[in-house]
């Protein structure tokens, strides 16, 4: 049967249209196709000679606090585009300490570490048996070291010290002259007041949680004590003049005075404690080592 000549052109538009709006629709995807792969190429390879930096990038996971040692970095050589701006190519990494938790494959950056400057020339590896321990307490917390008196005076001895050992009830830290002295004179008075606590509380992010001053005031005899200490620099001497606050000495000593009748006999048993608890830890490691 012929075909009406409207219907022939009729039909030959429509193939015509169709095949217009294939063409466009394919072009359309040509060019979304090669506009997304273009996107997902890296910059340094279109550029060809983009620039590199050699950095420190994790092979394992880094918690807050922690010092970043050698085996738990590796020097790669990226391209800027793919590194922080504040990337770490410093061969001292190793004396610094991550401010968070950090997972491996992070390239690091000064915004992620900061430097461990807590050494000084009268640090010294310390013991203590006598402080009371959490129970989630390990090697490389940091902590502060409070003495809690019976009327609930709570009081910060030492402010975020790294745990450098523990072993049993034993627990070993890093402490300048000063410390040193600050701790000894919160033990003697834990001693004689009986119902006080000598404790240690963990921090909850290291890396990004500042220090707290120190609130326990030394007794004036140790204050003295500390002034004529040769081995202890002036500006550890100012802040310990500074710690030496009369009102809560004031408080602690009216604390203190309620224990004046049994005073040596308390401060004898908990010297005498402390003696057999480090006699026990010595034998103990004596025998593992046999």
């Amino acid at each position: 049967m012929a075909t009406n000549p409207i219907q022939r052109r009729t039909r030959n538009s429509f193939i015509l249209g169709m095949l217009v709006m294939l063409l466009i629709a394919t072009i359309a995807i040509v060019l979304l196709y090669f506009g997304l792969f273009q996107n997902m190429i890296p910059s340094s390879s279109l550029k060809g000679n983009s620039q590199t930096k050699k950095v420190y990038r994790l092979t394992a996971d880094v918690e807050s606090g922690e010092q970043i040692s050698k085996n738990k970095i590796e020097i790669v050589e990226l391209s800027v585009d793919m590194i922080p701006r504040d990337a770490v190519n410093d061969p001292a990494i190793v004396n610094w300490k991550s401010k968070l938790d950090l997972p491996a494959g992070t390239v690091l950056g000064q915004s992620l570490i900061y430097l461990d400057t807590t050494v000084s020339k009268t640090t010294r590896l310390v013991e203590y048996n006598m402080l009371t321990l959490p129970s989630t307490i390990k090697v490389g917390d940091y902590v502060d070291v409070r003495f809690t008196m019976p009327s609930g005076q709570d009081y910060i001895v030492l402010a975020k010290k790294q745990v450098k050992g523990i072993k049993n009830t034993t627990v070993s830290f890093y402490l300048t002259e000063d410390e040193i002295l600050m701790m000894s004179s919160a033990i003697v008075e834990s001693y004689i007041m009986e119902a006080s606590d000598l404790h240690i509380v963990q921090y909850v992010e290291a890396g990004t949680q500042d220090a707290p001053t120190p609130t326990y005031s030394i007794n004036e005899e140790v204050a003295l004590l500390i002034q004529e200490k040769g081995s202890i620099n002036l500006e550890n001497i100012e802040a310990m003049k500074k710690n030496y606050n009369t009102t809560l000495r004031d408080a602690i000593s009216n604390e203190l005075s309620q224990y004046e009748d049994n005073k040596l006999d308390n401060l004898e048993t908990g010297m005498k404690e402390q003696k057999e608890k480090a006699l026990s830890l010595y034998l103990s490691g004596l025998s593992e080592e046999n």
